[in-house]
């Protein structure tokens, strides 16, 4: 069964295993330096077998019986192992407390909804990973599989090594510069320079407030493009990850318009409000929504302390100190954006995360 599979691979990644009171649950835990990490396997093969007030009074006893013996930071995702998604799903929709992901037995996929992030990525790739051995994908003995298992069940893994949003938006930011730089079907560099690119001027007394946008996706040359584009492969993926899409879109855009109206605002003030052709600064580039980016994933960094190997504050805060000492010795980066959209996306995400846990205190004094 797929159940054991799971039990016995979490046994050899470290985890021990408790088993509950409730018939079809199944506890695992995981020490780790400064916390622990919870996983409960729930069984419920038809998707009604819990009211959601079960579900969520069942998953608080287990994290306060384990808090009582482990004062440490405790990350808890809860696998629902069932054959109808959509009827299981009512337990998990608008909840944004911990981890909740379903295991659909049917179809052979982990399904995460929108408002659930993706951590414990190892754990996911088990999970894909033993579906797909369900699914016959590799099957013991050198046994031939079907064909189009094979061919669905890699798909579905390539498409999870990627975060959608993310992935997207670095597809759009490189289209744009070849479409820009090499085809030449909207007027080439020049148009896209002088319509696009971020001028307090043409904001404020044209009122052309679409450059705070556009002014995102354009990039001077391949240095400044891939510069840009491979740090949001690597922190835009892990935030997105654990924000999930829409509170990403959010700190993404929202920080790159407050990156680009704290760059507007420092330019009229060092240029005495006066406009000179050839001489007055435009701005263009990713870089200050990226360092929104950052800045959110600093604070997540900091509020979950210990969960993120692969990101550490000291890391954070080495290329942020790198990244602002470059920018004194060259006149061409633009530091306003990137200290206003730091601080924006710091902000921002300090505003969502209050949001979703007001919201979780709102959900638990209800039930």
């Amino acid at each position: 069964m797929f159940e054991d599979r799971l039990s016995n691979s979490l046994v050899n990644m470290g985890y021990r295993k408790i088993s509950s009171n409730t018939q079809g649950i199944y506890l695992f835990y995981l020490e780790e330096e400064g916390s622990l990490n919870v996983v409960s396997v729930i069984h419920a093969e038809r998707g009604n077998e819990f009211t959601k007030e079960q579900y969520h009074y069942i998953l608080q006893q287990v994290k306060n019986n384990f808090k009582a013996t482990y004062p440490v930071a405790l990350h808890l995702v809860s696998l629902i192992i069932t054959g109808n998604p959509d009827i299981a799903k009512h337990l998990i929709l608008d909840e944004s407390e911990d981890n909740h992901w379903i295991i659909d037995t049917r179809e052979g996929r982990v399904i995460l909804y929108e408002t659930q992030s993706s951590e414990f990525a190892q754990l996911r790739s088990l999970l894909e990973h033993l579906l797909a051995e369900q699914n016959g994908e590799m099957l013991p003995g050198g046994t031939r599989p079907d064909l189009w298992t094979s061919i669905k069940n890699n798909t579905s893994r390539i498409l999870a090594t990627f975060t959608p949003v993310n992935t997207s938006l670095i597809i759009i930011n490189i289209l744009i510069y070849l479409i820009f730089h090499y085809v030449h079907v909207f007027g080439g560099e020049e148009h896209m320079f002088f319509n696009g690119a971020l001028s307090w001027y043409y904001v404020k007394e044209k009122h052309e407030y679409y450059r705070l946008i556009t002014s995102m996706f354009l990039h001077s040359d391949w240095d400044h493009l891939f510069s840009n584009m491979i740090i949001l492969l690597f922190v835009g993926d892990n935030l997105e990850r654990i924000t999930g899409r829409i509170r990403y879109l959010l700190v993404y855009f929202g920080s790159g318009i407050i990156a680009g109206i704290t760059s507007i605002s420092y330019n009229m003030w060092n240029e005495n409000g006066i406009f000179e052709f050839g001489k007055s600064v435009y701005s263009i580039g990713a870089s200050g929504a990226i360092f929104g980016v950052v800045g959110a994933m600093l604070f997540q960094v900091i509020v979950h302390r210990g969960r993120f190997k692969e990101i550490s504050t000291s890391r954070i805060i080495i290329f942020i100190i790198l990244s602002i000492y470059g920018g004194i010795f060259n006149s061409r980066i633009d530091q306003a954006a990137h200290i206003g959209g730091f601080v924006g996306g710091l902000l921002l995400m300090i505003i969502l995360y209050l949001y979703m846990e007001q919201s979780r205190k709102s959900r638990t004094s209800r039930t």
